[in-house]
């Protein structure tokens, strides 16, 4: 049984990355590593070079970049980018777990292949109790066609643990063909359209979110700071499971203290250099300006690519 974690990064990410792969290999987890290239500019980190096989697109076959081309005329507000971890799936491994940048590994990954048997996808996330209203402009629209529990299914595409399953190919190429039909009901991005996807092809997914394992939420933003987390898995009603924080939403810029956990691969110089430049950006309002920017430019995205 062939196993893998894939990711998919450049060098604007280059320093969440690195410390994706520190949090990986502190937990004890030795999984080979792939790495494609986002785009732009390339990854020049000696230790991320050393950590992982880097690939780029051209090293995939031609279906693969069918598949991406296919998923370019849908996935409108979408950078190519974001695609490449569809690749995965054209890889050797027979099992494989995908993970965006912006994640910090809490536990050792190796133990999820452990509840893939009988599942297509393993995931641990609360992207359900959002109703859909990241993925779709008419969740609505949804349960009308899929059923009253479609959005009951969703799940996020920034971390997921999968079998190489073909089929699973051949139902992302009908949710491209749904998204055709239907395009006022889904935000074209990749994250709606994998769900539209699990919908078609019925798939087995386990949340390890929900009953019965009840792991911890995997999002950042549902903690204050690194004590509200280790509160919440010592001291509920019994000791929770958690595989991951996600830091998804916006890119983290670490002024909020949960994001302590994104300079852990950094030595003590370096962290507070990093802090230091941090705090300029957030109290001279830099931070906030910027902000404001990155989302008038994607929401006006969204309205002109809907």
């Amino acid at each position: 049984m062939k196993r893998g974690i894939f990711l998919v990064a450049n060098l604007k990410s280059q320093s969440l990355c690195a410390n994706l792969i520190h949090s990986i290999r502190n937990t004890g987890c030795s999984l080979p590593v792939r790495l494609v290239h986002f785009g732009g500019d390339k990854i020049d980190s000696e230790y991320i070079l050393n950590e992982c096989q880097v690939l780029d697109a051209e090293d995939f076959p031609a279906e693969a970049h069918e598949l991406i081309t296919s998923l370019q005329t849908v996935l409108t507000v979408c950078p190519k980018g974001f695609l490449y971890r569809f690749l995965a799936w054209y890889t050797d491994w027979d099992e494989f777990i995908y993970s965006d940048n912006d994640v910090v590994a809490l536990c050792n990954w190796e133990i999820l292949f452990e509840y893939l048997p009988g599942y297509q996808i393993v995931h641990a996330d609360e992207e359900y109790t959002t109703k859909g209203k990241f993925n779709y402009h008419k969740p609505e629209k949804v349960i009308e066609i899929f059923g009253e529990a479609a959005l009951d299914s969703a799940l996020t595409a920034g971390h997921f643990l999968a079998k190489r399953d073909f089929q699973m190919i051949t139902d992302l190429k009908c949710a491209i063909e749904w998204f055709l039909l239907n395009p006022n009901v889904p935000i074209k991005h990749d994250q709606a359209l994998f769900h539209i996807a699990s919908l078609i092809g019925k798939w087995k997914m386990l949340n390890l979110c929900r009953s019965p394992n009840n792991w911890l939420s995997s999002w950042a933003g549902n903690y204050k700071n690194p004590m509200d987390l280790i509160h919440s898995i010592q001291f509920s009603n019994s000791f929770k499971a958690i595989s991951h924080l996600h830091y998804s939403g916006n890119t983290p810029q670490g002024n909020l203290p949960i994001e302590e956990f994104l300079f852990a691969n950094l030595s003590n110089e370096k962290r507070l250099s990093k802090i230091m430049a941090v705090a300029i950006q957030k109290l001279s309002g830099a931070m906030f300006l910027n902000g404001k920017k990155k989302r008038a430019i994607s929401k006006l995205r969204g309205v002109f690519n809907r």
